[in-house]
């Protein structure tokens, strides 16, 4: 069960259309997370779900208004929930296929408690993109001040109250990414990783479950193998032949299609 003397909360973003992840997630997170485990959120809208063998509790952010929050509302109403000063995020179909490396995970999130200069600690080997750096501290590189995806969704460790800084209420998840990282670029914050050449991701997850509402094509392999059914055809499969063009773009007709968001997005800090 829980332990909630850990530091961190894990907040496993998600919202009830995929509520299909979240038996093979938390079966694979009961897998392969030994004790302790920190306290664990699962942020939903209306729905409540539970596990056997863990204790999970739902937000439910979306009770409170008939209004369709966003995916920034939904994350910002989330951490308001949460008390503990760090979060550790992940989404719903980061489908763990190995054993946690919890000890390392609780070395740094006590590293972030100790050295509040620390905002966020990447825990896979996906998240920022280049320029990463050479840094003194074990175990961890330093995430560039221009890196690509300095802002990221993948799996990491972050002080909660910086996550927060960095949402604004009408973003969605690619919009937080793309200009949170810009509006990073702005502020002097230190932010980690684990170091890809020298230690293992403590979370390892292939990039990612679901890709446009689809299942991707690791999936189903993934599931027999670790003995999970799953109904496949609902979503059916996502298909990247020649549709990574397509995203990026269907990605440049959303900005334009908003420039005064873009516009806001890009100048607040």
């Amino acid at each position: 069960m829980n332990d909630a003397q850990l530091p961190f909360t894990l907040l496993v973003n998600s919202c009830d259309a995929f509520e299909d992840c979240w038996p093979p997630f938390f079966c694979l997170l009961e897998r392969y997370w030994s004790a302790p485990r920190p306290s664990i959120v699962l942020n939903t809208e209306r729905k409540l779900w539970a596990h056997d063998n863990l204790d999970i509790r739902c937000t439910q952010v979306q009770m409170e208004t008939e209004r369709r929050l966003t995916w920034s509302e939904c994350l910002s109403a989330a951490l308001v929930s949460i008390d503990t000063p760090l979060v550790l995020y992940m989404q719903e179909d980061y489908f763990i296929e190995k054993p946690v490396d919890v000890e390392a995970i609780s070395v740094l999130a006590q590293r972030m408690i100790d050295d509040p200069s620390i905002k966020h600690i990447g825990l896979t080997h996906f998240g920022a993109g280049s320029p990463i750096l050479p840094d003194s501290r074990p175990m961890l590189s330093r995430i560039g001040p221009r890196a690509t995806y300095r802002v990221s969704t993948q799996a990491g460790l972050w002080r909660k109250d910086a996550l927060q800084s960095y949402l604004l209420p009408w973003e969605s998840g690619w919009m937080f990414e793309l200009f949170g990282t810009i509006r990073s670029w702005k502020r002097d914050e230190l932010f980690l990783t684990i170091d890809r050449n020298l230690t293992a991701p403590a979370i390892e997850y292939q990039h990612t479950g679901i890709v446009k509402g689809q299942w991707s094509k690791f999936v189903p392999a993934l599931f027999e193998r670790e003995g999970i059914a799953a109904d496949f055809e609902a979503r059916g499969f996502f298909d990247d032949d020649g549709s990574s063009l397509l995203r990026r773009i269907k990605l440049l007709s959303n900005i334009a299609s908003n420039p005064i968001a873009t516009f806001n997005s890009i100048v607040r800090n």
